[in-house]
């Protein structure tokens, strides 16, 4: 990798941060580990309140891992933790930033000085659960480029992938900038779980416990993070093909459908289907788009949302699938009563968009039989599973597919809003809806 590629890299995750908000115009830093024209190691890491979303090659500095250099003096106030962390094992890339809703979470209002650790965040979403664990959480009397946290983020992303300095935000440690930014859209997600569970009065200890049972199925069904084929397309000779899931994958990552390559869609054909196993792309930052059978081989070890696809185009006849993690679904998930009588559990809009689209959206227990997915996609088009996300499937194409999801996204933001104002949801919820 040369000058050229680190600040096309750079400026590609800078955007990407700024785009959901994990950066305002100015804070965090990235920082990857680079070999210089000398072979001498050293930081390509952005300047000191550099713009994020504007970064220009003025703003890349490039200081030694070990000793001070010019580069030091114009490069963030962090380079200091960012060069510990890059000497981690296996680390090569890190991020500083400041993810909004997961530091609101991890805030107390204890007096200074605090004691450490705080009390750390524990996910309640399958995309926390799978990837982060517990994320640690630490108060420093002084929040920028101190001793106390050179000393203490390396060692707490020696055995965590991300951690949280209350008041402050939070660092990421990868195998590539890719990954550093994936755990740090995972963590902002959790912790939006967790802020919308809490207005919906869901009860977070149980859903903490279903959590920790969950984890070892999770940890199986989700893929470790990887770039290694993110280059990868099947279907080249389709450029129009190709140009229609970018623009539904640039949908799903900006308007916050799911977080930053995670998610997943589908395109039927007839032996085959075109898949793109992370969704939710940013402009410049790719995901395999790949063309594979509609039947596993025999012996064929394929992941499981692979084979989710598979299951219900071989049991329905839907043309296109969207896979995506929306926390505002899950936290509704969460807070919803059981219904009576084994009845399927269901969110009611109270918005008009919403009411006439949908009049009811069904919730499925975790881990639920394919058989019963299926039937709820075919009477709905969008479901819920609890720990696993929201599938919506359509007629046609992938964007009939992301309105379902788009909408339901509202549905369940205005039900979330309608709580934190105080407002009886039930009351709001139309009549017909209720036996429909």
């Amino acid at each position: 990798m040369d000058r050229e590629q680190i600040f096309k890299k750079l400026g590609a995750i800078g955007r990407a941060a700024l785009t959901v908000n994990l950066e305002n115009s100015h804070s965090g830093n990235l920082a990857l580990k680079w070999k210089d024209e000398s072979g001498r190691e050293v930081l390509a890491i952005t300047a000191t309140g550099a713009q994020k979303g504007e970064l220009t090659p003025d703003k890349i500095c490039f200081p030694t891992l070990t000793e001070t250099n010019y580069g030091y003096f114009k490069a963030s106030t962090e380079t200091d933790i960012h060069a510990q962390i890059l000497q981690l094992p296996g680390v090569t890339a890190s991020m500083h930033g400041h993810t909004k809703t997961a530091m609101v979470i991890s805030l107390d209002d204890a007096p200074h000085p605090k004691q450490n650790p705080r009390p750390a965040i524990v996910p309640v979403d399958p995309l926390g659960i799978r990837y982060l664990g517990e994320v640690p959480v630490d108060w420093f009397k002084v929040q920028s480029g101190s001793p106390e946290m050179t000393a203490n983020i390396p060692r707490r992303l020696a055995s965590h992938p991300v951690c949280m300095i209350q008041e402050h935000g939070a660092f990421a440690r990868g195998a590539s900038l890719e990954e550093a930014l994936f755990y740090l859209a995972v963590l902002e997600h959790s912790g939006q779980t967790i802020f919308y569970a809490d207005i919906l009065k869901a009860e977070l200890d149980s859903a903490r416990k279903q959590a920790a049972e969950l984890r070892p199925r999770l940890l199986r069904a989700l893929p470790d993070y990887s770039v290694d084929q993110d280059s990868r397309c099947d279907f080249r000779d389709e450029p129009d093909t190709i140009e229609m899931f970018l623009q539904t994958g640039f949908r799903i990552f900006e308007s916050g459908y799911s977080p930053f390559h995670t998610g997943s869609l589908s395109l039927r054909g007839a032996a085959t289907m075109l898949y793109l196993p992370k969704a939710s792309l940013p402009h410049d930052l790719a995901g395999p788009m790949l063309e594979v059978p509609l039947v596993s081989g025999p012996g064929d070890a394929e992941p499981a949302e692979l084979e989710t696809h598979r299951t219900l185009y071989r049991q329905t006849p839907f043309k296109a699938l969207a896979h995506c993690y929306l926390a505002e679904a899950q936290a509704q998930a969460l807070a919803l009563a059981p219904e009576p009588g084994g009845k399927l559990a269901r969110i009611l809009p109270i918005d008009t968009e919403g009411g006439f689209l949908y009049p009811a959206i069904p919730v499925l227990p975790a881990d639920p039989d394919p058989a019963e997915l299926c039937r709820a996609l075919l009477d709905y088009r969008i479901a819920i599973v609890n720990f696993g996300g929201v599938w919506a499937a359509a007629e046609q194409a992938v964007g009939e597919a992301l309105r379902h999801v788009s909408s339901l996204k509202d549905i369940c933001w205005y039900r979330i809003m309608a709580r934190l104002r105080g407002l009886d949801v039930s009351a709001l919820e139309p009549k017909r809806a209720k036996s429909w």
